[in-house]
């Protein structure tokens, strides 16, 4: 059986030679903060949001006490509120995916006797392939995730499972791959 492993190729999907360095990322200037208009104003959105997950309510509590406390300077707070914040950070070009809504509901004809199964939902997601194609394009992702399936086993021979890779459906997968490429090269 032949053992196929994750290999980097250029931006054409051609695999590079061995040793060879992937071919460099396209980054923001140094200094570029864009859509932020400043390093705090970036730091702080970071801190708010991803850091602490402060609610939206409690953003607007702190900015607002910000802006009494600088008003005496002249100042001013890097964001009116936390809309303005949300607004600057969905304009980040970085990973930039686009939300998506979807209305589902339960069909006709199944039990509809409680009020949350007549209901419509609107689910919003951003579409998970061009998320999992940001990830694998991230330099700051480089060496962290396993890009093949494995098996896993702890000290007493039983399986570990850890991550996606260690799952039977990636398992599966890959060794179904690894079956059918023969067959497909002859294509």
């Amino acid at each position: 059986m032949t053992c196929l492993s994750a290999l980097p190729c250029d931006l054409d999907g051609n695999f590079l030679p061995p040793g060879a360095p992937p071919p460099p990322q396209a980054g923001p200037e140094p200094g570029d903060w864009a859509p932020f208009e400043s390093e705090v104003q970036f730091r702080l959105a970071d801190i708010f949001y991803r850091c602490a997950e402060i609610s939206a309510s409690n953003i607007d509590n702190i900015l607002e006490v910000w802006a009494q406390s600088v008003c005496d300077y002249d100042g001013h707070v890097p964001f009116k509120n936390h809309e303005d914040m949300h607004a600057k950070i969905d304009a980040s070009r970085l990973g930039d995916v686009p939300w998506q809504c979807m209305v589902t509901s339960i069909p006709p004809g199944v039990d509809e006797h409680t009020t949350w199964m007549q209901t419509s939902y609107e689910v919003w997601y951003r579409n998970p392939d061009t998320v999992l194609s940001n990830m694998l394009d991230n330099p700051d992702f480089e060496k962290q995730f396993d890009m093949r399936a494995y098996v896993e086993l702890d000290a007493d021979g039983k399986r570990r499972w850890s991550n996606v890779m260690s799952r039977n459906i990636a398992w599966c997968r890959s060794v179904s791959t690894v079956i059918w490429l023969p067959f497909m090269l002859l294509m």
